[in-house]
């Protein structure tokens, strides 16, 4: 009875992760659009460093926990608030000169780029299904970088760089949040963030009037800030603990098609070229090939988490 119990408190766990981790793909897939459209006006760390420090708002319920602190917490959030610090640092810069929509499928492909890393980091052996995923992936960016245009956009590039420190972000991330407090941790990882980009704000002497913005200003601050980032951080970190990384990469796909969604019909009128689409279609194919497994793969795994 004890055992069937706990079974079902998986359950409800693993249905709990699911949800939050598709709404935490929806905020995701917005943010592209709109941090293009404010960093046309907000200085680049400027803009990071108030999102990542009005995240931390988020989190004051969870400072009563402060007493669980410890070496381990502070050295692997450090280190991962390192990696995403410098993803979305390259991301946002490539955001500037490429569409949002774009961004977010070549952010996509880092999910591609984690089993290489795994291989790199544990000697795991890379399936056959990823070297074609691979080759599919690479015709894709072919066509995205190119997009019928005359010269291959640097923004592209950046953000490619962004999906590479992004997926050694995700298999660090998968790591830590199973062996630390996710709370505090994830706290670590946003002051992390919001120091080195008020930093990097200092260091490029960056200006601008905050003194005379208006409430809409604060009120999409507050929104990428609050439910964008410390809502994506704890959905995340949180589901992590109780769902596969294989559903969770399943799951993640859906944020640049949420992405192409609100940058094109939504908050904005972005367009592509007919390469650009057949692109993008690649480059979700190449995805959903490396993260969805054989029938029997999936039963161990289930078999494992239970």
């Amino acid at each position: 009875m004890k055992d069937y119990t706990e079974a079902q408190g998986n359950s409800k766990k693993r249905i709990l992760a699911n949800i939050l981790l598709i709404t935490t793909t929806l905020l995701w897939g917005t943010s592209f659009i709109i941090t293009k459209n404010l960093t046309q006006e907000v200085p680049i760390f400027l803009y990071l460093g108030l999102r990542f420090l009005i995240a931390l708002l988020g989190f004051i319920p969870y400072l009563i926990r402060i007493k669980r602190i410890n070496k381990k917490i502070i050295l692997f959030g450090t280190l991962t608030g390192l990696m995403y610090y410098f993803a979305i640092v390259f991301q946002t810069l490539g955001i500037q000169t490429t569409t949002a929509g774009k961004a977010a499928f070549i952010t996509g492909l880092s999910t591609i780029m984690v089993p290489f890393i795994t291989w790199l980091g544990f000697r795991k052996t890379i399936k056959r299904r990823v070297w074609f995923a691979v080759v599919i992936s690479i015709s894709g960016m072919v066509l995205l970088l190119l997009e019928g245009e005359s010269n291959i956009i640097i923004g592209d590039f950046l953000v490619l760089f962004c999906a590479v420190l992004y997926a050694i972000f995700i298999v660090l991330n998968d790591k830590y949040v199973r062996i630390v407090d996710v709370y505090l941790y994830s706290m670590v990882q946003l002051i992390v963030i919001s120091v080195f980009s008020f930093g990097g704000s200092f260091l490029f002497n960056e200006t601008y009037d905050l003194t005379n913005v208006g409430l809409p200003f604060w009120l999409i601050f507050i929104y990428m800030g609050l439910a964008v980032t410390s809502g994506t951080f704890i959905f995340q970190n949180w589901s992590q603990q109780h769902q596969g990384p294989t559903q969770t990469a399943i799951i993640f796909t859906l944020e640049p098609v949420f992405a192409v969604i609100f940058a094109s019909f939504i908050f904005g009128s972005e367009t592509m070229t007919p390469y650009g689409w057949i692109g993008c279609l690649l480059v979700f194919s190449a995805i959903l090939i490396t993260v969805l497994k054989t029938t029997k793969e999936n039963k161990n795994e289930l078999q494992l988490i239970d």
